[in-house]
């Protein structure tokens, strides 16, 4: 399980220790730094995080300091909202925490062992019923989509094309690479250029060394250097058939 984390904060030592305290546990994944509360609005609703360290304290957009305006905000274009562990120096800011359901509340400085025991906190309770709903940003227009929905990622540029089920296809303004690790774990990379989504193969054909997805007339193409992924597709898909023949 991957767990995508944000940082809202403007102390730039305060950010970097949770970083470095995290670096330890290969499932948390820092998707971004936001120094003031539109920088994590914009940030939350686009790479939807399972974590966000918040600092109250940070530039808000109408008032000085956020505190806890940002989770009213949120709460109007998301269901479930991510897990909010606040970092600050005051303990003026723990009632309301309590009120809006903070998963934790750590003083600064902060500690490797108090970050450690939040992270435990946070996957004894972790919920395995994930939101299945992805969020493109451009320009300030929303887009969502449903992820069992999506049939591969393409490479384009410095952008990522999903082609959808049903035959749409959205664009993504970020490079394949960064959503490699924040997929589900059916989503597989067998291509500098591709991504499939493994629940939607029905065919890898090794001497043409192609993958035929349902729903579509494409063929994707698989590279040498990802054919280990490809066999590990293979073997997942064969072990769950109801017939091998």
């Amino acid at each position: 399980m991957k767990y995508p984390y944000i940082i809202i904060d403007n102390d730039q030592n305060s950010a970097r220790t949770i970083q470095i305290a995290l670096e330890d546990h290969n499932d948390y994944i820092c998707t971004g730094i936001a120094k003031n509360e539109q920088e994590a609005l914009d940030l939350i609703l686009e790479r939807k995080p399972r974590l966000v360290f918040l600092e109250p304290e940070v530039p808000g957009v109408q008032s000085s300091k956020t505190q806890y305006s940002l989770l009213s905000e949120l709460t109007k274009y998301m269901t479930n909202l991510p897990e909010f562990v606040i970092i600050t120096k005051t303990a003026n800011y723990a009632i309301e925490g309590i009120r809006n359901s903070v998963l934790d509340y750590i003083l600064k400085p902060l500690t490797k062992s108090d970050l450690t025991k939040t992270l435990h906190r946070f996957e004894k309770d972790f919920d395995e019923v994930m939101d299945n709903t992805l969020c493109f940003k451009s320009y300030g227009d929303y887009r969502f989509v449903n992820i069992d929905e999506v049939l591969y990622l393409k490479a384009d540029n410095n952008t990522t094309d999903f082609i959808m089920s049903n035959g749409n296809k959205v664009e993504a303004f970020k490079t394949l690479k960064h959503f490699q690790n924040l997929l589900p774990d059916h989503f597989v990379r067998i291509h500098n250029s591709y991504i499939i989504n493994t629940k939607y193969v029905s065919r890898i054909h090794f001497g043409k060394a192609k993958c035929a997805i349902k729903n579509t007339t494409d063929m994707i193409p698989f590279s040498k250097s990802y054919k280990t992924n490809v066999e590990e597709i293979k073997d997942t898909l064969a072990k769950n058939s109801f017939l091998y023949v």
